[in-house]
Protein backbone atom coordinates (compact mmCIF):
# COMPACT_ATOMS: atom_id res chain seq x y z
CA UNK A 1 0.00 0.00 0.00
CA UNK A 2 1.38 3.11 -0.62
CA UNK A 3 2.39 5.72 2.21
CA UNK A 4 -0.28 8.20 2.80
CA UNK A 5 2.42 10.97 2.60
CA UNK A 6 2.96 12.61 0.19
CA UNK A 7 5.70 14.64 -1.64
CA UNK A 8 5.86 17.63 -2.53
CA UNK A 9 6.14 18.61 -5.59
CA UNK A 10 9.38 19.98 -7.16
CA UNK A 11 8.87 23.74 -8.59
CA UNK A 12 11.44 24.88 -11.13
CA UNK A 13 14.29 27.39 -9.85
CA UNK A 14 15.49 30.46 -11.41
CA UNK A 15 19.18 30.49 -10.82
CA UNK A 16 21.29 33.33 -11.63
CA UNK A 17 23.84 33.33 -14.99
CA UNK A 18 22.09 30.14 -16.12
CA UNK A 19 20.17 32.02 -19.04
CA UNK A 20 17.47 29.16 -19.01
CA UNK A 21 14.15 30.53 -19.44
CA UNK A 22 11.35 30.47 -16.23
CA UNK A 23 8.90 27.87 -16.42
CA UNK A 24 5.44 28.51 -17.71
CA UNK A 25 2.88 28.51 -15.02
CA UNK A 26 0.60 25.13 -14.66
CA UNK A 27 -2.79 25.94 -15.28
CA UNK A 28 -5.21 25.13 -12.66
CA UNK A 29 -6.66 21.96 -12.80
CA UNK A 30 -3.97 20.77 -15.77
CA UNK A 31 -2.21 17.34 -14.70
CA UNK A 32 0.31 16.57 -17.50
CA UNK A 33 3.88 17.64 -17.29
CA UNK A 34 4.99 21.07 -19.71
CA UNK A 35 6.89 20.05 -22.65
CA UNK A 36 10.20 22.09 -21.39
CA UNK A 37 13.58 21.23 -20.88
CA UNK A 38 14.17 19.98 -17.53
CA UNK A 39 16.21 22.18 -15.56
CA UNK A 40 19.30 21.17 -13.63
CA UNK A 41 18.53 18.30 -10.85
CA UNK A 42 18.34 20.55 -7.21
CA UNK A 43 19.39 19.02 -3.91
CA UNK A 44 15.80 17.32 -2.63
CA UNK A 45 14.22 18.92 -0.11
CA UNK A 46 11.50 17.76 1.97
CA UNK A 47 8.64 19.18 3.08
CA UNK A 48 6.35 18.94 6.33
CA UNK A 49 3.89 16.31 5.40
CA UNK A 50 1.39 18.90 4.39
CA UNK A 51 -1.40 19.39 1.86
CA UNK A 52 0.27 20.20 -1.24
CA UNK A 53 0.62 24.12 -2.02
CA UNK A 54 -0.46 25.35 -5.38
CA UNK A 55 2.17 27.01 -7.62
CA UNK A 56 2.36 30.56 -7.20
CA UNK A 57 2.19 32.03 -10.94
CA UNK A 58 5.68 33.72 -11.96
CA UNK A 59 5.16 37.27 -14.07
CA UNK A 60 6.26 37.75 -17.50
CA UNK A 61 9.89 39.21 -17.82
CA UNK A 62 8.50 42.40 -19.18
CA UNK A 63 6.86 43.54 -15.90
CA UNK A 64 9.18 44.01 -13.19
CA UNK A 65 11.00 47.14 -16.21
CA UNK A 66 7.35 48.76 -16.63
CA UNK A 67 7.12 48.70 -13.10
CA UNK A 68 9.92 50.84 -12.59
CA UNK A 69 9.32 53.21 -15.50
CA UNK A 70 6.18 53.84 -13.99
CA UNK A 71 7.74 54.37 -11.01
CA UNK A 72 10.25 56.63 -12.11
CA UNK A 73 7.61 58.43 -13.76
CA UNK A 74 5.30 58.82 -10.98
CA UNK A 75 8.72 60.39 -8.81
CA UNK A 76 9.37 62.81 -11.42
CA UNK A 77 5.71 63.96 -11.72
CA UNK A 78 6.05 64.64 -8.09
CA UNK A 79 9.12 66.62 -8.30
CA UNK A 80 7.81 68.59 -10.89
CA UNK A 81 4.65 69.57 -9.06
CA UNK A 82 6.64 70.30 -5.97
CA UNK A 83 9.09 72.51 -8.03
CA UNK A 84 5.90 74.05 -9.78
CA UNK A 85 4.53 74.69 -6.00
CA UNK A 86 7.55 75.95 -4.97
CA UNK A 87 8.15 78.74 -7.35
CA UNK A 88 4.38 79.79 -6.94
CA UNK A 89 5.27 80.55 -3.76
CA UNK A 90 8.85 82.05 -4.12
CA UNK A 91 7.31 84.51 -6.37
CA UNK A 92 4.27 85.38 -4.20
CA UNK A 93 7.29 86.30 -1.55
CA UNK A 94 8.91 88.06 -3.63
CA UNK A 95 5.61 90.11 -4.70
CA UNK A 96 4.72 90.75 -1.34
CA UNK A 97 8.67 91.76 -0.57
CA UNK A 98 8.05 94.22 -3.37
CA UNK A 99 5.13 96.08 -2.40
CA UNK A 100 6.73 96.24 1.01
CA UNK A 101 9.52 97.38 -0.19
CA UNK A 102 7.43 99.81 -2.64
CA UNK A 103 5.30 101.10 0.41
CA UNK A 104 8.68 101.98 2.54
CA UNK A 105 10.24 104.47 0.08
CA UNK A 106 6.79 106.09 -0.35
CA UNK A 107 7.20 106.65 2.91
CA UNK A 108 10.50 107.70 2.64
CA UNK A 109 9.78 110.32 -0.44
CA UNK A 110 6.96 111.66 1.29
CA UNK A 111 9.18 112.28 4.70
CA UNK A 112 11.90 113.56 2.28
CA UNK A 113 9.26 116.30 0.73
CA UNK A 114 7.85 117.25 4.30
CA UNK A 115 11.83 117.77 5.74
CA UNK A 116 12.28 119.77 2.17
CA UNK A 117 9.23 121.92 2.93
CA UNK A 118 10.12 122.51 6.77
CA UNK A 119 13.54 123.07 5.99
CA UNK A 120 12.27 126.04 3.53
CA UNK A 121 9.73 127.30 5.71
CA UNK A 122 12.35 127.32 8.47
CA UNK A 123 14.72 129.25 6.04
CA UNK A 124 12.40 131.86 5.03
CA UNK A 125 9.87 133.19 8.01
CA UNK A 126 11.73 132.77 11.63
CA UNK A 127 9.65 130.00 13.31
CA UNK A 128 6.85 131.68 16.17
CA UNK A 129 6.15 129.59 19.23
CA UNK A 130 3.74 126.43 18.63
CA UNK A 131 3.02 127.58 15.26
CA UNK A 132 3.98 126.40 11.82
CA UNK A 133 3.64 127.77 8.49
CA UNK A 134 1.38 125.11 5.82
CA UNK A 135 2.44 125.04 2.19
CA UNK A 136 -0.69 126.90 1.17
CA UNK A 137 0.64 130.24 3.17
CA UNK A 138 4.06 129.89 2.43
CA UNK A 139 2.75 129.40 -1.43
CA UNK A 140 0.58 132.48 -0.88
CA UNK A 141 3.23 134.53 0.74
CA UNK A 142 5.54 133.55 -2.18
CA UNK A 143 3.26 135.00 -5.07
CA UNK A 144 2.84 138.39 -2.74
CA UNK A 145 6.34 138.29 -2.58
CA UNK A 146 6.93 138.17 -6.67
CA UNK A 147 4.58 140.45 -7.09
CA UNK A 148 6.30 142.63 -4.78
CA UNK A 149 9.63 142.72 -6.17
CA UNK A 150 7.92 143.28 -9.76
CA UNK A 151 6.42 146.06 -9.02
CA UNK A 152 9.53 147.91 -7.34
CA UNK A 153 11.24 146.29 -10.28
CA UNK A 154 9.17 148.74 -12.66
CA UNK A 155 8.90 151.07 -10.18
CA UNK A 156 12.88 151.07 -10.60
CA UNK A 157 12.50 151.51 -14.22
CA UNK A 158 10.81 154.39 -14.16
CA UNK A 159 13.16 156.27 -11.83
CA UNK A 160 15.80 155.15 -14.65
CA UNK A 161 13.90 156.28 -17.28
CA UNK A 162 14.14 159.59 -15.73
CA UNK A 163 17.56 159.23 -14.68
CA UNK A 164 19.29 159.29 -18.61
CA UNK A 165 22.50 161.43 -17.34
CA UNK A 166 23.25 159.75 -14.10
CA UNK A 167 26.33 158.27 -15.57
CA UNK A 168 27.17 154.98 -13.55
CA UNK A 169 24.66 155.31 -11.10
CA UNK A 170 22.30 154.51 -14.04
CA UNK A 171 24.28 151.42 -15.02
CA UNK A 172 23.95 150.18 -11.53
CA UNK A 173 20.93 150.65 -11.50
CA UNK A 174 20.18 149.05 -14.80
CA UNK A 175 21.69 146.10 -13.79
CA UNK A 176 19.83 145.79 -10.32
CA UNK A 177 16.70 145.92 -12.00
CA UNK A 178 18.03 142.88 -14.43
CA UNK A 179 18.59 140.82 -11.76
CA UNK A 180 15.21 141.59 -9.85
CA UNK A 181 13.16 140.76 -12.91
CA UNK A 182 15.40 137.10 -12.89
CA UNK A 183 14.84 136.51 -9.45
CA UNK A 184 11.03 136.95 -10.15
CA UNK A 185 11.18 134.92 -12.67
CA UNK A 186 12.96 131.89 -11.22
CA UNK A 187 10.58 129.13 -10.05
CA UNK A 188 13.60 128.19 -6.99
CA UNK A 189 13.66 131.80 -5.51
CA UNK A 190 13.00 131.29 -1.93
CA UNK A 191 11.24 134.59 0.15
CA UNK A 192 14.91 135.47 1.27
CA UNK A 193 16.14 136.05 -2.16
CA UNK A 194 12.75 137.76 -3.16
CA UNK A 195 13.03 139.68 -0.21
CA UNK A 196 16.95 140.86 -0.83
CA UNK A 197 16.32 141.46 -4.46
CA UNK A 198 13.62 144.05 -4.03
CA UNK A 199 15.71 145.92 -1.09
CA UNK A 200 18.60 145.61 -3.31
CA UNK A 201 16.63 148.11 -5.88
CA UNK A 202 16.46 150.93 -3.27
CA UNK A 203 20.07 151.80 -2.86
CA UNK A 204 20.79 152.12 -6.29
CA UNK A 205 17.54 153.94 -7.34
CA UNK A 206 18.13 156.55 -4.82
CA UNK A 207 21.87 156.78 -5.96
CA UNK A 208 20.82 157.27 -9.67
CA UNK A 209 17.92 160.21 -8.33
CA UNK A 210 20.47 161.42 -6.78
CA UNK A 211 23.13 162.20 -9.57
CA UNK A 212 20.35 163.08 -11.87
CA UNK A 213 20.14 165.70 -9.57
CA UNK A 214 23.21 166.44 -9.77
CA UNK A 215 23.69 167.08 -13.37
CA UNK A 216 20.36 169.49 -13.72
CA UNK A 217 21.47 171.25 -10.93
CA UNK A 218 24.91 171.55 -12.87
CA UNK A 219 23.34 171.92 -16.32
CA UNK A 220 21.14 174.86 -15.09
CA UNK A 221 23.81 176.48 -13.78
CA UNK A 222 25.53 176.26 -16.86
CA UNK A 223 22.98 177.55 -19.24
CA UNK A 224 22.29 180.31 -16.20
CA UNK A 225 25.56 181.70 -16.93
CA UNK A 226 25.70 181.44 -20.47
CA UNK A 227 22.60 183.26 -20.66
CA UNK A 228 24.21 185.93 -18.27
CA UNK A 229 26.93 186.12 -20.99
CA UNK A 230 24.49 186.36 -23.68
CA UNK A 231 22.97 188.91 -22.47
CA UNK A 232 25.84 191.09 -21.34
CA UNK A 233 27.45 190.51 -24.81
CA UNK A 234 24.12 191.52 -26.31
CA UNK A 235 24.00 194.68 -23.79
CA UNK A 236 27.46 195.21 -24.94
CA UNK A 237 26.76 195.44 -28.93
CA UNK A 238 23.47 197.26 -28.43
CA UNK A 239 25.14 200.11 -26.63
CA UNK A 240 27.43 200.24 -29.73
CA UNK A 241 24.62 200.16 -32.10
CA UNK A 242 23.18 203.18 -30.01
CA UNK A 243 26.13 205.49 -30.00
CA UNK A 244 26.82 204.47 -33.65
CA UNK A 245 23.34 205.65 -34.42
CA UNK A 246 23.67 209.10 -32.64
CA UNK A 247 26.17 209.74 -35.22
CA UNK A 248 23.90 209.35 -37.65
CA UNK A 249 20.93 212.08 -38.23
CA UNK A 250 18.47 209.57 -38.72
CA UNK A 251 19.25 207.13 -36.54
CA UNK A 252 19.08 204.58 -38.73
CA UNK A 253 21.37 203.59 -42.08
CA UNK A 254 19.24 205.69 -44.84
CA UNK A 255 18.15 203.82 -47.56
CA UNK A 256 19.83 204.81 -50.67
CA UNK A 257 18.43 206.87 -53.15
CA UNK A 258 17.24 204.80 -55.51
CA UNK A 259 17.40 200.66 -54.35
CA UNK A 260 17.31 198.58 -56.72
CA UNK A 261 17.00 194.79 -56.44
CA UNK A 262 20.52 192.99 -57.25
CA UNK A 263 20.98 189.95 -59.26
CA UNK A 264 19.80 187.22 -57.65
CA UNK A 265 17.42 188.70 -55.06
CA UNK A 266 13.89 188.07 -55.26
CA UNK A 267 10.93 190.35 -55.98
CA UNK A 268 7.88 191.31 -53.82
CA UNK A 269 4.93 191.36 -56.16
CA UNK A 270 2.90 194.74 -54.97
CA UNK A 271 5.64 196.54 -52.80
CA UNK A 272 7.91 198.76 -53.93
CA UNK A 273 8.26 203.18 -53.75
CA UNK A 274 9.09 205.36 -51.47
CA UNK A 275 7.21 205.77 -47.79
CA UNK A 276 8.63 202.27 -46.05
CA UNK A 277 9.57 202.68 -42.31
CA UNK A 278 11.40 200.79 -39.67
CA UNK A 279 8.79 198.30 -37.87
CA UNK A 280 9.28 197.10 -34.41
CA UNK A 281 12.38 194.57 -34.07
CA UNK A 282 11.58 193.29 -30.53
CA UNK A 283 8.11 192.10 -32.39
CA UNK A 284 9.79 190.84 -34.77
CA UNK A 285 12.47 188.75 -32.62
CA UNK A 286 9.55 187.38 -29.98
CA UNK A 287 7.87 185.39 -33.41
CA UNK A 288 11.38 184.44 -33.70
CA UNK A 289 11.27 183.26 -29.93
CA UNK A 290 8.25 181.79 -29.94
CA UNK A 291 8.77 179.34 -32.57
CA UNK A 292 11.86 178.07 -30.93
CA UNK A 293 10.08 177.53 -28.00
CA UNK A 294 7.42 175.18 -29.87
CA UNK A 295 10.39 172.99 -30.68
CA UNK A 296 11.74 173.11 -27.34
CA UNK A 297 14.43 175.52 -27.90
CA UNK A 298 16.36 177.99 -25.85
CA UNK A 299 15.44 181.65 -26.38
CA UNK A 300 17.76 183.70 -27.57
CA UNK A 301 18.56 187.51 -26.92
CA UNK A 302 17.20 190.17 -29.27
CA UNK A 303 19.08 193.19 -30.53
CA UNK A 304 18.03 195.84 -32.51
CA UNK A 305 20.73 196.42 -35.11
CA UNK A 306 20.89 199.89 -37.59
CA UNK A 307 22.45 198.42 -40.14
CA UNK A 308 19.93 195.70 -40.57
CA UNK A 309 16.75 198.14 -40.01
CA UNK A 310 18.62 200.27 -42.99
CA UNK A 311 18.56 196.80 -45.10
CA UNK A 312 15.45 196.64 -44.62
CA UNK A 313 14.14 199.93 -45.34
CA UNK A 314 15.84 199.20 -48.53
CA UNK A 315 14.35 196.33 -49.71
CA UNK A 316 11.03 197.58 -48.84
CA UNK A 317 11.94 200.75 -51.55
CA UNK A 318 13.21 198.14 -53.93
CA UNK A 319 10.12 195.89 -53.34
CA UNK A 320 12.39 192.81 -52.88
CA UNK A 321 14.77 191.06 -50.70
CA UNK A 322 18.28 189.81 -51.01
CA UNK A 323 21.08 189.51 -48.69
CA UNK A 324 23.60 192.51 -47.63
CA UNK A 325 26.40 190.20 -46.71
CA UNK A 326 25.83 191.19 -42.79
CA UNK A 327 22.50 188.66 -42.37
CA UNK A 328 21.80 185.25 -42.24
CA UNK A 329 17.94 185.41 -43.48
CA UNK A 330 15.75 187.98 -45.24
CA UNK A 331 12.19 188.04 -46.27
CA UNK A 332 8.78 189.43 -47.00
CA UNK A 333 5.12 188.63 -46.01
CA UNK A 334 2.46 190.48 -46.84
CA UNK A 335 1.39 191.35 -43.14
CA UNK A 336 2.53 192.75 -40.64
CA UNK A 337 2.37 190.51 -38.25
CA UNK A 338 5.82 189.31 -37.91
CA UNK A 339 4.37 185.28 -37.10
CA UNK A 340 3.20 185.21 -40.66
CA UNK A 341 6.97 186.46 -41.63
CA UNK A 342 8.11 183.68 -39.28
CA UNK A 343 5.72 180.49 -40.81
CA UNK A 344 7.33 181.49 -43.86
CA UNK A 345 10.99 181.19 -43.03
CA UNK A 346 9.51 177.41 -41.21
CA UNK A 347 8.88 176.64 -44.77
CA UNK A 348 12.32 177.11 -46.26
CA UNK A 349 14.58 174.34 -44.99
CA UNK A 350 17.84 176.47 -45.13
CA UNK A 351 15.65 180.02 -42.93
CA UNK A 352 13.98 177.31 -41.13
CA UNK A 353 17.57 175.50 -40.12
CA UNK A 354 18.76 178.53 -39.37
CA UNK A 355 16.11 179.77 -36.65
CA UNK A 356 16.49 176.33 -35.22
CA UNK A 357 19.75 176.80 -34.48
CA UNK A 358 21.28 176.04 -30.76
CA UNK A 359 24.99 176.86 -31.05
CA UNK A 360 23.64 180.78 -31.16
CA UNK A 361 22.86 182.73 -28.10
CA UNK A 362 21.46 186.08 -29.34
CA UNK A 363 19.84 187.35 -32.80
CA UNK A 364 20.79 190.98 -34.57
CA UNK A 365 17.26 192.05 -35.83
CA UNK A 366 16.07 194.70 -38.71
CA UNK A 367 12.83 195.10 -39.87
CA UNK A 368 10.54 197.73 -42.05
CA UNK A 369 6.70 198.00 -43.58
CA UNK A 370 6.16 199.37 -46.87
CA UNK A 371 2.73 199.30 -48.57
CA UNK A 372 1.10 196.98 -45.32
CA UNK A 373 4.32 193.75 -45.83
CA UNK A 374 6.55 193.51 -43.21
CA UNK A 375 10.26 192.98 -44.62
CA UNK A 376 12.76 191.70 -41.79
CA UNK A 377 16.83 190.90 -41.77
CA UNK A 378 17.93 188.58 -38.96
CA UNK A 379 21.87 187.56 -38.29
CA UNK A 380 22.14 184.62 -35.47
CA UNK A 381 25.51 184.71 -33.22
Amino acid sequence: MPSTQSRAPELPTQRPGTGAPPAPARSPGSTGAVGVPAPRPAPERHAPATSPTPASPVSPAGRPRRVRVVAVTALVGLAVAGTAGWTVQQQAERARLDEAAARVAAQADAQLARTRVDAVLAASRPATSGTRTDVAAYTAEHAAEVDRLTAAADEAADTLWHARHAGDAADELRTAIRHARAVARSERASLASLRDARAGLVGPADAATAAEKAWRTAEARRLAAERAEAERAARERAQQDTQQDRRQDTGTTPPSATPTIPQGGLVCTGTGGPGASEASTSSLGAAINAYRASLGLARLAVVRSGSLVGHALDMGTAGGIWHSGRDNIVGCAGSADPSYLVQAWSHSSSHDAQMRRTDVSTMDVGAALQSGWLFGAVLFR
